[in-house]
């Protein structure tokens, strides 16, 4: 069974269109069950940010059933300079908490430098780098009318909103696009060593916070697709 996790029902709503779904709660947020394409899955709406998502995936892998596959859609802002453009679709290769550590007069710095690490695990130490699976490959050949991108993504709490900002967390950890909830998905997921991917469409450009450019709805369509695709491959 495969859990798929989103922020937001705009973000989950392309992915449980053409399916019948059964509506409950778990752990006060909403879940819906349903087996689309002949596959049995069931999708968390976790509410946007870090402690919900934390919050939502801890909850149901607490009192549901263990899942094989743990997939996050949703949107985010890519960043210039990469080639990606609204519309396109990016799987994670890695998270990174790109606003946890230390503000510094040589910059900003990453919680290596104070060593101590959000997760020991299996002689393992994560700091602000949590590992994704970059499962892009299971769609490798098959055609789409946008382009498919993979690489790490950077978790913030406060998005780009001005150049200034997205060039800090560009210059810092050089991820390919930014989103509020990935890497406490991949930390839990971590933590309860089930493997865990991500899968965003891209609304907007980081740091441009001009809305008559983004494009939300079809980002979230975009997302749909390939996480359909990648539902009857996994």
């Amino acid at each position: 069974m495969i859990l798929l996790l989103f922020a937001t029902e705009p973000e989950a709503g392309p992915f449980l269109e053409g399916a019948s779904w059964e509506r409950e709660n778990i752990g006060g947020k909403p879940m819906f069950r349903g087996v689309p394409g002949g596959k049995q899955a069931e999708v968390v709406v976790s509410g946007m940010g870090q402690v919900n998502t934390a919050q939502a995936l801890t909850a149901y892998l607490e009192l549901r059933t263990r899942p094989d596959f743990i997939i996050m859609g949703g949107c985010a802002g890519a960043f210039a300079g990469k080639g990606i453009a609204v519309g396109d679709v990016c799987f994670a290769a890695e998270e990174i908490y790109a606003d946890t550590g230390i503000h510094s007069p040589e910059g900003f710095l990453g919680l290596e430098k104070t060593g101590i690490p959000l997760l020991e695990a299996k002689d393992a130490k994560y700091y602000n780098r949590f590992p994704v699976q970059d499962i892009s490959y299971k769609i490798a050949g098959l055609k789409f009318p946008f382009k498919i991108f993979s690489g790490p993504f950077a978790t913030v709490s406060a998005v780009s909103g001005t150049e200034t900002s997205a060039a800090g967390i560009e210059g810092t950890w050089n991820p390919m696009c930014e989103n509020m909830e990935g890497a406490a998905a991949a930390h839990v997921s971590l933590m309860y060593e089930i493997p865990f991917a991500e899968v965003r469409g891209i609304s907007n450009m980081a740091g441009d916070r001009d809305r008559a450019r983004w494009d939300i709805p079809k980002a979230c369509a975009d997302c749909a697709a390939v996480i359909k695709e990648l539902m009857e491959k996994i």
